[in-house]
């Protein structure tokens, strides 16, 4: 029988739709996805791939604008289709805020409308009752298209939106990543991938290759370049029966041209990368003048950057996981290192251009008593100077804690309280004090169990407390924070008034990560520390004026490596900032300088780097 065992499904009794949306009238648009289609149409109707017929038996739909558009084609397919089915999708994915479910994009999509685009439980739906298919084969290119595989790591309310028997899942990314595509190359990073083994074959695989012989070529060769890798779901044994003719057994076409995705191997290496389908599109293209003046942004230059503390030692002890940042007077500050034993750096910065940059002295804090603070659990991310002493928070596994150091000895003197909602959190990441000292904010760096995301937005609280610097604090309300899709949100300088900067930071693999600094105002938002839930709470408990500052990813490179794929390899893991004075000459006069450090983790692939940057304050 045609399809089983070792026989190809038969082409006259298989059908394939490719759906592809290119263009958008809100959401960025998406050239590579046409020739997607256009190459696995051509590839999937090639008699010596597998020969389905054209047109009719493998038809492309782009930009549908509706969800009849999309679906009906479909329904169509599956109703003809007696052997193998074949159904793809390449355009943004969105994740619906209320059931974290997978969608998919149309044209006049909104990114603040979930309800504009497909569920996939739709497609899903079609493909179930309208298939009298053997096989049903899936393929997803759109961020977060993991999320359609369901899982273990859903919420036991979520029900897999991948359950169909005889069916192979192939999604272009995890549940939580973003889709790649590279700027200049003609495909998508997954389809150029499985187009190109479709094309070209695997050497020295079997003369017919099944859907797992596909997956595992595609993902090889992903992840050989650093690349988001895809995911896949078998039921029923789907994927070891043979699908495609392999070309690399075949006698080779004469005169064949040289495949363009094969000749794109610049890839990441030039450092131009957009991470697409997905609502943002961040791009680094510095020019020559950029490059000269560090210009970021509007609102910020790049003063200097500095590696020499990466891989440095301070009296027989290395000097690594940097996670935090207090500027104390003049050009000196204190680091935190989020390992243990508990170790507090202080260091010169050696002004705007990191000139003298090193670490002066290092004190160890310890329990009142001087036994080790935290034992194996802590994760130092928070630091406050308040001149004798010191604030540190600490996301340790046994507890968060928010405690109070003698600067003098390195011994723990007090305890802040832990609002009782944050207790069973480990991510409280970011700590600061207003000016005047009156105000002091706690940050999570991550949502709450109990709380939710929008569009892979993460719902976010920041508890104040109020009090005096060096005294009693007591908890005050907590402000809503709405990090970006895919960031968390790992440090904040209060400037007064409710006015924050936010330091928000996420990382891909095999894209790198993205930091961004931006200015909000909690001034006149709602204490939410009520609300249950922050995905039952109205949206006005979020800020409302939230402007970029600056993305680092923007900046000149100005001659900084990097030991892991970057968009730019000026980026790091940042974890830490502070704001320095005011500069009061130059061409950058009237900015402030605000400072980075990118916590190591005393990893290879990582690198302790300070920065320095003159921004523009509201």
């Amino acid at each position: 029988m045609s399809g089983e065992g070792g026989a190809q499904p038969d082409p006259e009794q298989s059908a394939c739709v490719l759906v592809g949306v290119r263009r958008y009238t809100e959401l960025e648009p998406l050239p590579a996805v046409a020739n997607n289609c256009r190459a696995l149409q051509s590839a999937l109707t090639d008699p010596r791939i597998w020969g389905l017929s054209d047109d009719d038996r493998c038809r492309t739909v782009l930009d549908p604008r509706t969800p009849d558009e999309l679906i009906e084609p479909v329904i169509r397919a599956a109703k003809s289709a007696r052997d193998t089915l074949v159904v793809y999708y390449a355009g943004h994915g969105v994740i619906d805020p209320h059931d974290l479910t997978l969608h998919l994009t149309l044209p006049d999509s909104q990114p603040e409308k979930p309800h504009t685009a497909v569920p996939y439980e739709w497609l899903r739906r079609a493909i179930i009752e309208h298939s009298r298919a053997r096989r049903r084969i899936v393929v997803l290119d759109c961020c977060f298209s993991g999320r359609a595989l369901g899982g273990m790591s859903e919420p036991p309310s979520l029900r897999s939106v991948a359950s169909v028997e005889d069916t192979y899942l192939l999604t272009s990314a995890a549940e939580n990543v973003r889709a790649l595509s590279v700027p200049g190359e003609k495909f998508t990073a997954f389809t150029g991938e499985l187009v190109d083994v479709l094309t070209n074959g695997v050497a020295e695989g079997p003369e017919l290759l099944s859907l797992d012989d596909v997956y595992r070529q595609v993902r090889d060769s992903l992840a050989a370049k650093g690349r988001p890798e895809p995911q896949r779901q078998d039921r029923n044994e789907a994927g070891t029966r043979p699908f495609i003719r392999n070309q690399a057994r075949l006698p080779a076409r004469p005169e064949p041209p040289a495949p363009f995705w094969r000749r794109r191997r610049t890839a990441l290496a030039t450092g131009i990368a957009a991470v697409l389908f997905c609502p943002a599109l961040v791009l680094w293209q510095a020019g020559a003048n950029e490059e000269a003046a560090g210009v970021c942004s509007p609102h910020a230059a790049l003063l200097a950057y500095s590696d020499d503390l990466d891989k440095s030692q301070h009296r027989g002890r290395d000097v690594q996981g940097l996670s935090a940042l207090a500027l104390t007077e003049g050009d000196r500050a204190l680091a935190l290192g989020d390992n243990t034993p508990v170790l507090l750096y202080e260091m010169t910065l050696g002004g705007p251009q990191l000139a003298g940059l090193a670490i002066e002295d290092v004190t160890t804090l310890t329990e009142a008593d001087g036994a080790p603070h935290g034992g194996e659990q802590f994760d130092g991310e928070g630091l406050v100077d308040e001149g004798a002493t010191v604030l540190v928070a600490s996301e340790s596994d046994t507890g968060p804690s928010l405690t109070r150091f003698r600067l003098s000895d390195g011994r723990a003197v007090a305890s802040l309280p832990i609002p009782d909602n944050f207790r069973p959190s480990v991510n409280m990441e970011s700590l600061t004090v207003t000016p005047d000292g009156r105000s002091l904010y706690l940050g999570l760096e991550t949502p709450l169990v109990v709380d939710d995301t929008y569009r892979g937005q993460g719902m976010l609280r920041v508890q104040r407390y109020q009090g005096t610097r060096g005294g009693d604090y007591e908890l005050a309300g907590q402000f809503g924070y709405q990090a970006d899709a895919g960031l968390a949100l790992v440090e904040l300088v209060a400037l007064g008034h409710g006015e924050l900067l936010a330091l928000e930071r996420g990382y891909v693999a095999g894209v790198g990560n993205t930091v961004r600094v931006y200015h909000v105002s909690l001034a006149g938002l709602p204490d939410v520390s009520e609300f249950t839930s922050l995905g039952t709470a109205p949206s006005d408990v979020f800020p409302a004026d939230k402007r970029l500052v600056v993305d680092l990813g923007d900046c000149p490179a100005s001659g900084a490596t990097a030991r892991q794929e970057q968009i730019n390899p000026l980026l790091d893991n940042v974890e830490s900032m502070a704001l320095g004075q005011e500069i009061v000459d130059g061409e950058q006069r009237g900015r402030h300088v605000l400072h980075l450090v990118s916590d190591d983790n005393g990893a290879t692939t990582q690198t302790t780097r300070v920065y320095a940057l003159a921004v523009r304050l509201p």
